[in-house]
């Protein structure tokens, strides 16, 4: 089905609109960027923006969608139904909150450090938080339909287990803190999860 032309260019603008929001709170932070500043960075007027997306509170809910987009989610994820393989899906959840993680590391620093001191940040956080847990809890129901679970570990712990270690301030501490790279946080956290989730039979990829 063809999307109208109208439609397309309302969504570039959108699109136009985050993106620009996105650098500005990098730059100089959520507090100091003004609906005016994101306007002019976008190429657009003040109420275009809150005729596309609303108040600068709605521009940060649409930055889930971005990082979502940016991370690949979308086309991981739907990979999920149709794999076979217990490792790959493990691959799949580390994956994703990788890719999220190495690209989008300067919209993430300045959610994390600005809801501390705006709450309007907290919905960012906290549906990114939901997306996370459900999308888990999706894939350790593929893994049980699988019959890949390990021995005694039940669908909620199996969901646990994997959303702990591809949480995103878990990758954050990794590789920020203690100076660890992608492909050796990449490398671990398969390896782990794939002992302390999966039956023996399944480990390997």
């Amino acid at each position: 089905m063809t999307v109208p032309r109208r439609e397309r260019q309302a969504a570039e603008t959108r699109r136009e609109i985050v993106a620009a929001a996105r650098r500005l709170f990098s730059e100089q932070g959520y507090a100091k960027t003004s609906v005016a500043q994101i306007a002019e960075a976008a190429g657009v007027s003040p109420q275009t923006i809150y005729d596309s997306l609303g108040s600068k509170a709605a521009i940060v809910k649409a930055l889930n969608d971005l990082i979502d987009e940016e991370g690949h989610v979308p086309e991981l994820a739907g990979r999920i139904p149709l794999t076979e393989d217990p490792a790959e899906l493990i691959a799949i959840a580390v994956s994703i909150t990788r890719n999220i993680n190495e690209r989008c590391n300067d919209l993430l620093t300045a959610v994390m450090s600005g809801s501390s001191a705006d709450p309007e940040l907290l919905p960012v956080l906290h549906e990114g938080e939901r997306r996370h847990r459900e999308g888990i809890y999706g894939l350790t129901g593929r893994l049980e339909a699988l019959g890949s679970l390990a021995d005694g570990l039940d669908r909620r712990h199996a969901s646990d287990v994997i959303a702990l270690f591809t949480e995103i301030v878990v990758v954050r501490t990794l590789v920020n803190e203690y100076g660890w790279s992608y492909d050796q946080y990449d490398q671990w956290a398969n390896e782990t999860l794939r002992q302390l989730v999966l039956k023996s039979r399944t480990k390997r990829r």
